[in-house]
C-alpha cells in the first residue's frame, strides 16, 4: 500500500505565489498613492498656515508681500516687507517673516526628493490684514506633486483673506480639507 504525500503540488504553489504577488502590488501602489497625497496635503497645509502668519505680521503695521515662485527656489517660498514699520517708523528686519521663508525641508511629511509645481503668485497684505485681489474674487494657488501627482488648491478669498484648501484642482469647491 502506497502512502500519499500530504504536501502541495507545484501548480498549487505557483497559483498561491501569483495571488500573493498581485495583492502585494496592489497594496504597494495604494500605499504610494496615499503617501503622495499626504505630501501634497502637508505642503498645502503648511503653506496656508505660513500665509496666515504673514497676514498676521502685516497687521503689525508693515504691510507684507508673499512671493511664490515656480519652481520653488532654494530659499523656499518667501515673504518680504516694506523696510520700515508704519506704526513705529523704525526699520524692522523681522517684519513679515522676512527671515522665515516657508522651507520645504522643514515640512516633516514631505520627502526630500519630492518635486512640486506651484502656481507663481505675488500676494500683498495691507497693514490692516486685507488682501489685494487685483479685481479678482480670489487668488488661487495650485500645488501639484510632480510628475502627474495629486493637486491641491489654496485659495485666498475675499477682501479679508480667508484661506481655503480644496481637494483636487478645483479651486473654491466646498470640499475643504
Amino acid at each position: 500500500m502506497k502512502k500519499e504525500n500530504p504536501g502541495f503540488s507545484l501548480p498549487e504553489l505557483v497559483v498561491v505565489v501569483a495571488i500573493l504577488g498581485a495583492l502585494m502590488t496592489i497594496g504597494v501602489q495604494a500605499n504610494l498613492q496615499l503617501k503622495r497625497r499626504e505630501e501634497v496635503n502637508a505642503l498645502a497645509t503648511s503653506f496656508a498656515g505660513w500665509l496666515e502668519q504673514v497676514r498676521k505680521s502685516a497687521l503689525l503695521g508693515a504691510g507684507c508681500t508673499a512671493t511664490v515662485n515656480n519652481p520653488i527656489g532654494v530659499d523656499g517660498i518667501v515673504a518680504s516687507a516694506s523696510p520700515t514699520n508704519i506704526n513705529t517708523g523704525i526699520d524692522d528686519p523681522n517684519a513679515c517673516l522676512s527671515n522665515s521663508p516657508l522651507d520645504l525641508t522643514s515640512i516633516t511629511d514631505v520627502s526630500p526628493d519630492a518635486s512640486f509645481s506651484i502656481t507663481a503668485q505675488t500676494i500683498q497684505f495691507s497693514p490692516r490684514g486685507t488682501v489685494n485681489l487685483n479685481g479678482n474674487p480670489s487668488i488661487d494657488i495650485l500645488i501639484t506633486l510632480q510628475p502627474d501627482g495629486p493637486t491641491r488648491c489654496v485659495s485666498i478669498n475675499g477682501l479679508i483673506g480667508h484661506i481655503n484648501i480644496s481637494k483636487g484642482d478645483t479651486c473654491g469647491s466646498q470640499d475643504v480639507i
